[in-house]
Parts: structure tokens; C-alpha cells; sequence
């Protein structure tokens, strides 16, 4: 096994006779398309093509370098593969020893604002504690969630140094001392979000999920636990030290420093030490799990996709200073005793971590304000859109340009995080929302039962439901889609970790280019479409 140090940390890479084997393999594999029904396109405007379909083993992410020149990470083998005029190349451009554990693995890539001149390309994952891939989910640091930044040399990724570690490991099977034992069955390894992004201002945006922590970040003070030790789980807390900086969007400088104009700099630096650092480097918190961020290029605004238990998934545009209410509240603080009552009598009944039951929520939303960790000058904000029962958003991006229409111009659209084939219903989905005049909201004026903001999706035992979807449902069959971007050709690229396939969504094409399309092209500037 080849490592490669930088500052404290190596960085596990394996050798060229595994790369070699991957790459036979990425040669002869074959498509699997694990939805239930193709993927299809509800506007007869459009198209749906097949960009990539063999070769590919878990896509999670791409990344355009150029028109027809782009990245594809793989979730579960570690491994950055380039494809080069719809030609998978043979040797991987980066393999990284993941741990793949539920939703860990290889999660995000994005390049520096400044690409061009520096080459540096950032890289969020989660690493294996072996030394080589694996699934077994107790084989990861407590820290195994890392963002680390590569250099690019035309052909490989080579590594520069890490930019932030964060917590992997969810032990909260294992008793605490001094407190009951635990019924959590097992060590878990979701909700470790994953998506990273650069923004308008040049700043890395991090979804750091709560990774199962109940502390100060999900709106705890004092923890789980009634009763002294007040502490979130054997390596400490409530406080977010780095073991519990999680349920969070962390903002920082490309070289991993926190920017001095973070919405809780001055908060952190009157706290000091590990916990007061780590509260200077929150954007927004109360997050519970996500897999979409994107930043609206007509305002520079971020929006997120939160992921439900069982109630209200949520779409939130996010503004600095932002508690998103979890684990106090999902969804609109109106909704607040529906939300409740889901989540103690429907499903698992569990808030995912079995010491803090949704018994113990409040009785009434004013409570359930009154309850929430607000740091010196945070908001609490209601989420743009929810969805009444869990539907899995997931990837997100938006659209700049004419390339699929005027009508597409500035909406905004998002994928699913289970596949028809898994949920039946809306999974496998891909929603489309028009946004505000304003665009400080998703536009839901087509729709009267959308006027309060909610999706009530009818009740079924498996969630997904696609009631008070149908006027922002764009697409079906697509599986499970972690991300979506646009291309440098101003078409979407959406990617299907069920189908080990690589979508393009285009215009279906007219006898002539309009004046529109004859006028818009594309450039890649530091990884972000602009248009021109």
C-alpha cells in the first residue's frame, strides 16, 4: 500500500496492481439499471440521454474540467475515475481506502475558485481505518470524515494537505458511563451529509449531517441524558469540540482557516479553545442529514435538501446565522404537533437514536422554540418547502441559461435518495421548481394545496408518496440520484448511483437554433457554469 503524508495525516492510496485490476473491471462491466421503470422526462420538451452506463460502480458525483472532459467519483470503491469524450479511461485519477458503510464513502468533490492558475481540487470522504476499502462499519476513525485538498497535474490527484476532520464514527451502542445502557443494537454509519461546495464568495461550504450526535448542534444543551453526566456519548460533548461539530454547514477559507466574517466568529472566540474554534467555522446549524446543496447564481444564495426520519423533509434556503430547528422541530414550526404525532406513533418511533425518543419532544411549537440552542445571533428559520412523510431529496443544482428552454431559465431541481425500485411511489423522482420573482423562495403558486408551503403526501407504510407532488415532479426512473450539475453545454448531468449510469437532460432539438440558443454559451470558471 502507497501513502502519502501531508501536515499530520497520510492519506491511504493503493497500488498500481489494484488500480490495474479496477481497471479491467471498469472494461468489461456491464450496465445494471436497478430502477424499476427508464428514466423518463414529463415535458415533451425534453430529453433524457445515457451519458455512461458501464464501467461505473456506485457513482456519487461529477465534476466537469472542461466541455466533455469530467470527474466521476465513485461512493464505495474510493476511486476518481475521468471520462474523456464519453471514453471511460482506463486508471483511475485518484483511489482513496474508503469506509462505505451505509451513506460514508467517497460524497463530494469540487474545484478550487481559482482551478485555472492552481489546480488545487477538494475532495470530502470517508476514510477506512484498515488501510483498504471496506464495509464493515466499526472500521473507521472517530474522525474518519475528512475534506482534503489534491493537486491535479493533468493526469492524477496528488495529495496537498487536509482542510478539516470530522466525526465518522457512531458508537452510541456502547454504554455511556454513569447512564443506563444503550438499546441502539449497532455502531451506525449514515448521516454523515457529505456534499461541499464552493460559493459566489470563494468560501468551501461543508453539510456536516449530525451523524447521530444529540448535543449542542441539535438543539440539546444538556445532551441526551436527564441526569449528570450531561454529555452527548462516550467521547464527551454536549458542547461541539471536533468529536460534535455536526448537524452543521461549515463555512471556511480554501486553506481550511475560518473566515472572520462568520455569522458566530465573535460568539466562538468569546468561548476559546476547541469548542469556541469550532463554533467560529458554523454557517448554520441544526441540520439534521443532507445530500443537496446549491447556490443560486441570479442572488448567491445557498439553498440545502434536509433529509426526514419519518416526517418533513425540507428544502431551506439558508442564511447566515440559521438554525434549522432539528431535533426540536422538522418542517414549519405550524406543523409542529403533526410532526410529533408522526414520529410517536408511525414507523420506528425513534428519531433514529434510541436515548433521545420523540417522547420527549415538546408539547407545543412555542416550546419547542423556547427549547432550541440559539447562539448569539442566530435565527431559527422555517424551511422554504417540506413535504409532509419522508421523500428523500437529494442532489441538487440549478439551471442557468437557455440551453433547456426560457421556461427553465433559474429553476431549481433535485433528486431522490432512494430509487423506484427500492421505495415504489416517488422514489427514483426528480423535481423542478420555478422560483420567486424575488427568488427568495421556490415558486408554489401553480398548486393551491401548496399555498401553506407543504407537500401532504397520503400516508403509506413505505413514505414517498407523491400526492400534492405533481406540479414540481419533472421525472421518474432515475434511481438514486446524489447529483445533478450542469454542464459547460448548459444541460444537466444527473447522476444514478442505482443505475451505475450518468444521465443528460437536453432540449429535444428544433429545426433551427432559436436566437436564444444561438446567443448563450457556456464557460467553466473555477468549476462553476457561467453563462455568457
Amino acid at each position: 500500500m502507497a501513502t502519502r503524508s501531508g501536515s499530520s495525516v497520510s492519506v491511504p492510496q493503493r497500488a498500481a496492481g489494484r488500480l490495474l485490476a479496477a481497471a479491467l473491471v471498469a472494461l468489461v462491466g456491464s450496465a445494471a439499471c436497478a430502477d424499476t421503470t427508464p428514466p423518463t422526462l414529463f415535458d415533451t420538451n425534453l430529453q433524457v440521454t445515457t451519458v455512461l452506463n458501464t464501467g461505473l460502480t456506485q457513482p456519487l458525483g461529477i465534476v466537469f474540467l472542461a466541455a466533455n472532459d469530467f470527474f466521476v467519483l465513485e461512493k464505495a470503491s474510493g476511486q476518481v475515475k475521468r471520462v474523456i469524450n464519453g471514453v471511460l479511461q482506463a486508471v483511475p485519477v485518484l483511489d482513496l481506502a474508503v469506509n462505505s458503510a451505509s451513506e460514508r464513502g467517497l460524497l463530494s468533490m469540487a474545484l478550487d475558485p481559482n482551478f485555472a492558475t492552481n489546480n488545487f481540487v477538494y475532495v470530502r470522504w470517508t476514510e477506512s481505518s484498515t488501510g483498504a476499502d471496506t464495509g464493515v462499519t466499526a472500521n473507521v476513525a472517530l474522525l474518519g470524515n475528512r475534506v482534503d485538498r489534491f493537486i491535479w497535474n493533468g493526469s492524477s490527484l496528488t495529495f496537498d494537505r487536509n482542510i478539516i476532520l470530522l466525526r465518522a464514527r457512531q458508537t452510541d451502542n456502547i454504554a455511556t458511563p454513569n447512564h443506563p445502557g444503550t438499546n441502539n443494537a449497532n455502531e451506525n454509519g449514515n448521516h454523515n451529509g457529505g456534499v461541499i461546495r464552493f460559493g459566489p464568495d470563494n468560501k468551501l461550504y461543508i453539510f456536516m449531517g449530525d451523524a447521530g450526535r444529540r448535543g449542542w448542534m441539535q438543539n440539546l444543551p444538556n445532551g441526551p441524558f436527564l441526569t449528570a453526566p450531561l454529555v452527548d456519548d462516550t467521547f464527551g460533548g454536549p458542547a461541539p469540540g471536533s468529536a460534535h461539530l455536526t448537524g452543521v454547514v461549515l463555512r471556511l477559507n480554501s486553506d481550511g482557516s475560518t473566515p472572520a466574517d462568520n455569522p458566530f466568529f465573535a460568539a466562538g472566540a468569546g468561548l476559546g479553545g476547541e469548542v469556541g474554534a469550532n463554533i467560529q467555522k458554523i454557517y448554520s446549524y441544526g441540520h439534521r442529514n443532507g445530500f443537496g446543496m446549491a447556490f443560486d447564481p441570479a442572488t448567491g444564495s445557498l439553498w440545502v435538501t434536509e433529509n426526514a426520519d419519518d416526517a418533513y423533509s425540507e428544502i431551506n434556503r439558508v442564511i447566515p446565522g440559521m438554525n434549522g430547528g432539528w431535533i426540536q422541530i422538522m418542517g414549519p414550526l405550524a406543523r409542529f404537533a403533526d410532526f410529533k404525532l408522526i414520529e410517536t406513533t408511525q414507523f420506528t418511533q425513534a428519531l433514529q437514536q434510541i436515548r433521545f425518543p420523540p417522547t420527549r419532544l415538546p408539547y407545543t411549537a412555542a416550546a419547542a422554540a423556547s427549547r432550541m440552542l440559539m447562539l448569539p445571533g442566530a435565527v431559527y428559520v422555517d424551511p422554504d418547502f417540506s413535504w409532509r412523510y419522508e421523500v428523500g431529496p437529494s442532489g441538487t443544482a440549478f439551471v442557468q441559461g437557455n440551453a433547456l428552454g426560457a421556461e427553465y431559465e433559474g429553476t431549481l431541481w433535485i433528486g431522490s435518495a432512494r430509487a423506484n425500485s427500492q421505495v415504489g411511489a416517488n422514489g427514483g423522482s426528480l423535481y423542478r421548481f420555478k422560483m420567486t420573482a424575488d427568488r427568495l423562495h421556490v415558486d408554489v403558486s401553480a398548486d393551491p394545496r401548496l399555498a401553506d408551503r407543504v407537500a401532504d403526501n397520503l400516508f403509506r407504510a413505505q413514505k414517498f408518496e407523491g400526492t400534492e407532488s405533481e406540479t414540481i415532479r419533472i421525472g421518474s426512473g432515475f434511481g438514486i440520484t446524489p447529483d445533478i450539475v450542469q454542464g459547460p453545454d448548459g444541460n444537466l448531468y444527473v447522476v444514478s448511483n442505482t443505475d451505475n449510469a450518468i444521465y443528460k437532460i437536453s432540449r429535444v432539438p428544433s429545426a433551427g437554433p432559436t436566437q436564444a440558443e444561438q446567443e448563450d454559451t457556456f464557460q467553466i470558471t473555477g468549476g462553476k457554469v457561467e453563462s455568457r
